[in-house]
């Protein structure tokens, strides 16, 4: 034991069920999650984006502000938490970008075990770590005593379209059509290589060979999300934090987006753009899930 909660990050991938995941252990009584989900710290300090980043962060401030008036005791108390919360993580931030990078470091690492108390983890889940070099990740890795690193994988296709629709809803502007709008960023990610950060969110190879380099084995766990949200998935990934085992609602899904079918032509030029990450994952990690399977086949037609 040492005497620390286990500090956990998980990195992704983006639209593979880290909000599930997030709520899940949160409501977990051994672990002590912050009311943030993705803090997004080491990304914004080696991509230097603090700019937008301080903008997300103010305009999430000014709407727990706005929901506080007139809230009642609990539920004020509640959203006051949450607006500490984004403070300390900007109070953290502010200092990096000044340049004082150990001190920044060292108020994110606090803000996470503030009040841990007895819980036996605490965590970051924030899906663009994935993106973080080697480097980053070895210094992640040597925060704390008790170190894990978790990577979900989902089906590349239902990734993909599952992103490329959240884009596009972002993107939407009045009178367009979600439909209309999530061929053309699809057609941008895959036609024309554009909205890079749509593909490198899921480029599983690219992400787990720079884990596997950065993360001794013992602390890295590498899962399919379709077998995480199973009984057996959740006993595993349990005993791989050091937490007690809970039954769950795996049928439920957070932030699934709207509902929309990807178009069949599209479809085809999708699976054989994703092709390589079907090939590595299968080499690597197989027998692959059913879903993954179908997908699969339809690649080697």
């Amino acid at each position: 034991m040492t005497g620390q909660p286990t500090l956990l990050f998980c990195v992704g991938a983006t639209k593979a069920g880290t909000s599930w995941l997030y709520r899940y252990l949160h409501a977990h009584p051994e672990c002590r999650m912050r009311s943030i989900k993705e803090l997004h710290f080491f990304d914004t300090v080696d991509f230097a984006d603090y700019e937008h980043q301080f903008a997300t962060y103010a305009r999430l401030r000014s709407d727990l502000a706005a929901r506080l008036a007139g809230a009642g005791e609990w539920r004020a108390a509640n959203l006051q938490r949450q607006i500490d919360d984004v403070d300390e993580v900007v109070a953290a931030l502010a200092l990096a970008q000044s340049g004082d990078e150990v001190g920044a470091v060292r108020a994110y690492r606090d803000y996470l075990f503030a009040a841990s108390g007895s819980a036996r983890l605490v965590g970051d889940i924030t899906p663009g770590y994935a993106l973080l070099s080697e480097a980053r990740l070895r210094m992640m890795a040597g925060l704390s005593p008790a170190v894990r690193f978790l990577y979900l994988m989902r089906d590349p296709l239902e990734r993909l379209w599952s992103h490329v629709r959240m884009q596009a809803r972002r993107q939407l502007r009045a009178g367009e059509e979600i439909g209309l709008k999530s061929r053309r960023v699809l057609n941008r990610v895959v036609r024309r290589g554009l909205e890079t950060h749509v593909h490198s969110r899921g480029d599983y190879r690219a992400t787990i060979l720079r884990l596997q380099a950065a993360i001794p084995a013992p602390q890295l766990m590498i899962e399919f999300s379709e077998r995480l949200l199973t009984e057996a998935g959740l006993r595993r990934l349990c005993g791989f934090l050091g937490i007690s085992y809970r039954e769950a609602d795996t049928g439920e899904r957070a932030h699934e987006g709207v509902k929309l079918a990807i178009d069949p032509a599209q479809r085809i030029e999708a699976l054989a753009f994703l092709a390589p990450q079907y090939d590595f994952v299968e080499r690597n990690f197989g027998p692959l899930p059913d879903g993954w399977l179908a997908s699969r086949a339809e690649v080697r037609i």
